[in-house]
Formats: structure tokens, C-alpha cells, sequence
């Protein structure tokens, strides 16, 4: 495994478990508040820190598979983006050899 394989990897676990403990904490915060609070605003604000978490545990683990095909992203971000400036550089790229 080459070294940038290797970080990336690195990467991608502690992202992962991040994010799936935020989720966890985002649901329970959710379940606790549409089942256990009886004051309404309460409960509004424990479901709308829940849906906080839960966003913020997506992109956690959003973050971790970027990270760990980084190169991959990158390679076909080239290949999709970069094709079409290549072709209208190689009409003019051999004009002028020393």
C-alpha cells in the first residue's frame, strides 16, 4: 500500500466512527424528544438538535469516503473536467519547437 493509500485509509475510520456516533447521539436526542418530554417547546428543540446531529454525522462520514478515494475522486474530476481544455490546447501545442 503506497503512503497516500495509506493516510487516506487513516482517514477513513476515524471519520466513520465519528459519524456513527453522532447519529446515534442524533437520534436519541430525536426519540427523547417526541417520546419522553411532555413540554412541547422542549421537545421542539431536543428534535431540532437531533436532525442537527444527524446532518453533522452524514457529513462525518461524507468526509471519510471522500477521504479515502480521494485519488479516485480526483483522477475522474480530471478526466471529466480537464478533457475538454486539452483538446483545444493540443490544436495549438506544437507550434512552436525549439
Amino acid at each position: 500500500m503506497s503512503k497516500a493509500n495509506n493516510e487516506s485509509a487513516m482517514l477513513f475510520k476515524p471519520f466513520l466512527i465519528a459519524g456513527m456516533v453522532i447519529l446515534a447521539f442524533g437520534i436519541v436526542c430525536i426519540w427523547i424528544g417526541s417520546s419522553f418530554i411532555s413540554i412541547r417547546e422542549e421537545a421542539d428543540g431536543f428534535k431540532i438538535i437531533g436532525l442537527r446531529f444527524l446532518v453533522g454525522g452524514a457529513i462525518s462520514i461524507s468526509l471519510g469516503f471522500i477521504a479515502k478515494h480521494f485519488l479516485l475522486i480526483k483522477y475522474l474530476w480530471k478526466q471529466r473536467i480537464w478533457s475538454r481544455n486539452r483538446s483545444e490546447e493540443s490544436n495549438f501545442s506544437n507550434w512552436y519547437k525549439p
